[in-house]
């Protein structure tokens, strides 16, 4: 497993530097340079450290600064308003019982991902360390052909125990701010606990709709469902909490264009499915039940049409204890995560 270690900008040189090896190139690139202006102003005061890391991807790879700016500020609002050529889609949940908090969690995506997707860590200079898994921010297939490979952040696991991945959301606003990307980074660089998890919220605009399920080693979990302009916080229910696709929230329901655009997507039954099979062995539940609900090819849980299962993530948060599973829909190849 990787590591990238130092300051952020010499993490990023490590990380340029492999992109250059594995042949990342971006002449194609055109520049917003108003977007990539306007978001530098965010990032010079939310976060520039990021700024300072993609100095060091620009030296390491000898690429054109401005044009990794795009890539990592402007791309993914740029993007917005193609969402629905694919139904995205993830599961995340948590159960509490006498054995502890549990957290499972599938990736969904396309099914080249299962190539190409890798954990890492990081140990930046300053913050906590972190074991993070990615699915390389590919777009689409063309991506992988392109070698267009970054190392991104969809779940997060710190060495003080706190987890965080994220859900699509199908909300209706986007905006100037970090993205998903960014704030799961700095959530756990940064963050032991829920409650400074929830802090980061308070004070950090956000570009995309998105849901972020948080959990920590003491049991605390809790989803914050985000659009962009305003976001609500939804605690577990009878020790149980899931998050798909749609808001849960009564106010975010009401612009949950999941709902009017894609009242057929299956985020709905994925939901009511992993409840269902939760519910049966809740207060037995442990560790290895998180497999069994989330990796059944039989269920509408664990995905393998246009969109595949790609990871499935198991936790036992007081215990701090993390198991990775690929091939997911095949052999299940099961990894203990250790940072």
């Amino acid at each position: 497993m990787k590591t990238f270690k130092g300051s952020f900008f010499e993490i990023g040189k490590q990380q340029g530097e492999l992109y250059r090896q594995n042949g990342l190139c971006l002449d194609s690139i055109k520049v917003d340079h108003k977007l990539v202006a306007e978001q530098l102003k965010i990032f010079e005061k939310y976060y520039p450290q990021f700024l300072e890391e993609i100095d060091g991807i620009s030296v390491g790879g000898n690429f054109d600064k401005d044009k990794l700016l795009h890539i990592y500020l402007a791309l993914e609002i740029l993007g917005y308003t193609n969402r629905f050529k694919l139904p995205l889609s993830c599961t995340i949940f948590g159960v509490k019982n006498h054995n502890g908090t549990f957290v499972g969690r599938n990736l969904d995506w396309i099914p080249i991902t299962e190539t190409i997707m890798e954990p890492y860590k990081r140990e930046a200079e300053g913050c906590y360390k972190i074991l993070a898994i990615s699915d390389m921010f590919i777009g689409d297939a063309s991506d992988v052909e392109k070698r267009f490979l970054l190392y991104d952040a969809i779940d997060v696991i710190n060495e003080k125990g706190l987890f965080i991945g994220i859900t699509y959301a199908y909300g209706n606003t986007c905006s100037y701010g970090l993205s998903w990307k960014e704030l799961t980074r700095i959530i756990g660089e940064r963050c032991a606990t829920v409650d400074e998890a929830l802090n980061i919220f308070k004070c950090i605009p956000v570009s995309h709709p998105k849901n972020f399920f948080i959990a920590d080693k003491k049991g605390n979990m809790v989803v914050v469902e985000h659009n962009s302009k305003n976001y609500k916080i939804v605690y577990p229910k009878n020790n149980v909490l899931i998050q798909t696709n749609h808001y849960l929230d009564p106010d975010l329901s009401k612009i949950d264009k999941v709902l009017i655009e894609n009242p057929t997507h299956n985020t709905f039954i994925r939901y009511y499915e992993t409840l269902q099979k939760i519910n049966f062995i809740k207060d037995t539940f442990q560790l290895s039940d998180v497999i069994k609900i989330l990796g059944n090819p039989q269920s509408y849980t664990c995905q393998n049409h246009e969109i595949r299962t790609i990871w499935t993530v198991a936790l036992s948060m007081e215990k701090q204890q993390s198991k990775l599973y690929t091939d997911v829909v095949g052999k299940q190849n099961e990894q203990e995560l250790v940072i």
